[in-house]
């Protein structure tokens, strides 16, 4: 007869062997094979693909924005990360024969069809997401500039030149003016600096103003340039205003020049309002008084040559709201 450490001992063998036995099973219960390879790609930076359908999981591999995969099999259950309900996608690459799994809620069903559409929804996207970090918008703008060189037609090369910009300006606010002699940001500066100017004010670096106007120009004749003329209005020169009316609207002034290149565009009634609005009594005071330092001669130049192109461009533009405007313009000097 077994003693009673034997007994004890042959006990833990069959569970030990059992489990071996039962964890394939389990393992292969939690995965659902898919009828057919299903394309994917990835909609957010830095996706990591791990060894089992779990966050806490081992890493596999990481992958960059816009990374293109053929999900083969998914996760019996979903899961709920970052606010976000999905399966689990088991995933290989031609060129990489690792597999490993990776959230849905980090992927977009893919078509080669519909690839700028939705390379276009990603980047616009990941303009928009919170927290990113220098790293982060590297892949937005390295996801833009590929797209840009796969364009095959000017309207979809249009707009992922302009996307290429934007993400480029975005990319900039994250190189702090103190670091610039460290790496990444030496060799960033190197590369884009004639593209960029220091943010004073804000902090980081801007695109320069004058590349995206010089886009619209190129792309004149198409849609787009309305969206790209905008987006050059948004692109604020560095200052610190604060309650100085004539400086707030010398910075809207640049809807101006929107409104002289898009007279009937999609943000002309915009321009118009937020032109009416900053253009206070304060402001037209300002325009006739011949007193002050050389800063303000230089202010009230600025402003008188804004005032008389504003003139030029108002009877053009088709939004109801340039009548108030038109009786301010008026009463300026």
């Amino acid at each position: 007869m077994l003693s009673k450490n034997m007994k004890t001992l042959f006990g833990f063998v069959v569970i030990i062997l059992s489990l071996l036995m039962v964890g394939p099973v389990m393992a292969q219960s939690n995965e659902i094979k898919l009828d057919k390879p299903q394309p994917k790609i990835t909609s957010v930076t830095s996706v990591v693909k791990r060894n089992a359908p779990q966050n806490n999981a081992a890493e596999v591999a990481q992958m960059k924005l816009g990374t293109v995969v053929n999900a083969v099999a998914r996760s019996a259950h979903q899961d709920t990360i970052a606010g976000k309900t999905d399966y689990w996608y088991l995933v290989n690459r031609a060129d990489d024969p690792r597999t490993g799994w990776i959230f849905g809620g980090q992927l977009l069903d893919y078509s080669p069809a519909r690839r700028a559409s939705l390379v276009k929804k990603i980047i616009d996207d990941g303009l928009e997401a919170d927290n990113t970090d220098f790293d982060d918008r590297q892949e937005i703008y390295e996801l833009a500039s590929i797209s840009l060189a796969e364009a095959t037609d000017t309207r979809t090369r249009a707009e992922f030149e302009l996307l290429k910009i934007v993400a480029l300006g975005h990319w900039a606010a994250t190189v702090e003016e103190s670091e610039r002699d460290k790496s990444p940001y030496r060799e960033w500066l190197k590369t884009h600096g004639p593209k960029v100017i220091k943010n004073e004010f804000g902090g980081g670096y801007k695109v320069r103003t004058e590349l995206i106007w010089d886009l619209e120009q190129k792309y004149h004749a198409l849609p787009v340039s309305d969206r790209i003329a905008w987006e050059a209005t948004q692109n604020f020169r560095s200052s610190d205003c604060e309650s100085d009316e004539v400086c707030g609207f010398l910075l809207t002034a640049a809807q101006i020049e929107y409104l002289k290149r898009h007279p009937k565009g999609a943000h002309s009634a915009e321009a118009v309002k937020n032109l009416n609005q900053s253009l206070s009594d304060d402001v037209l005071s300002f325009s006739s008084d011949p007193s002050g330092d050389e800063e303000a001669a230089r202010q009230r130049a600025e402003l008188k040559k804004d005032l008389a192109t504003l003139r030029l461009v108002l009877p053009r533009v088709s939004a109801p709201e340039k009548t108030e405007l038109m009786k301010k313009l008026a009463r300026a000097k």
